[in-house]
C-alpha cells in the first residue's frame, strides 16, 4: 500500500473552503436583517404620516363646521390608531396666514355656498390698486389656515411633522389673528 503525500491538503483546502462559505452566510444574515429593519421604519414612518394625516383631516372638518376658526384649540395628545398601532398626534391650533374680502362681483348667485355672501355687506370698501374706493365687499372673506401635525413615537423612533394649508370662505365679521 502506497500511502499520497497529498492526502492531508485536500482536508486543509476543505476546511478553508468552508470557513469561505461561513462567512458568505453569516454576511448575507446580516444584510437580511440590516433590509429587515429598513423596511420596518419604512413601515413606522408611513404609518406616523398617516396618523398624522388622518389628525390634519380631523381638525380641518372642524374648521368647516365653526363658525370662529380661531376658537379651535390645540390638541397636543389626540390618539390615532392606522391599524397597525395607536399613535400620539399633536395637533397645533390653526394659525391664520392670509384674509381677504371677496368681492359681489367675484360671487355665483346660483351657488348656495355664495348666497349667503350677499345676505349683508362687510362696511369696509375694497381699495383698487389706483388707490380708489372700490364697490363694498361682500359679507364674506377668504381667509388661509395653516394646521401643523406632529408624531414623535419612542417605540418606532419614527417623528414626522406634517403642515396642510386650508383655504376657507368665512362671514365677513370673523378676523383673522395674525
Amino acid at each position: 500500500m502506497k500511502r499520497s503525500a497529498q492526502s492531508g491538503l485536500t482536508l486543509v483546502i476543505a476546511l478553508v473552503m468552508l470557513v469561505v462559505l461561513t462567512l458568505l452566510v453569516v454576511s448575507a444574515i446580516r444584510f437580511g436583517n440590516i433590509n429587515l429593519k429598513i423596511a420596518g421604519n419604512v413601515q413606522s414612518e408611513t404609518e406616523a404620516s398617516a396618523a398624522a394625516q388622518v389628525a390634519v383631516e380631523s381638525t380641518l372638518k372642524q374648521m368647516v363646521a365653526s363658525t370662529n376658526i380661531s376658537a379651535i384649540t390645540a390638541q397636543p395628545a389626540l390618539s390615532v390608531s392606522t391599524g397597525g398601532q395607536t399613535y400620539t398626534v399633536a395637533v397645533l391650533k390653526p394659525t391664520c396666514v392670509f384674509s381677504k374680502n371677496v368681492p359681489t362681483t367675484d360671487l355665483d348667485p346660483s351657488k348656495a355656498a355664495d348666497q349667503v355672501c350677499f345676505e349683508g355687506s362687510d362696511s369696509d370698501k375694497l381699495i383698487t390698486a389706483s388707490g380708489a374706493l372700490s364697490a363694498a365687499p361682500s359679507a364674506c372673506k377668504d381667509q388661509q389656515w395653516d394646521v401643523t401635525a406632529s408624531v414623535a413615537d419612542a417605540n418606532s423612533g419614527a417623528s414626522v411633522t406634517m403642515l396642510q394649508g386650508a383655504a376657507v370662505r368665512v362671514d365677513g365679521k370673523v378676523q383673522c389673528p395674525l
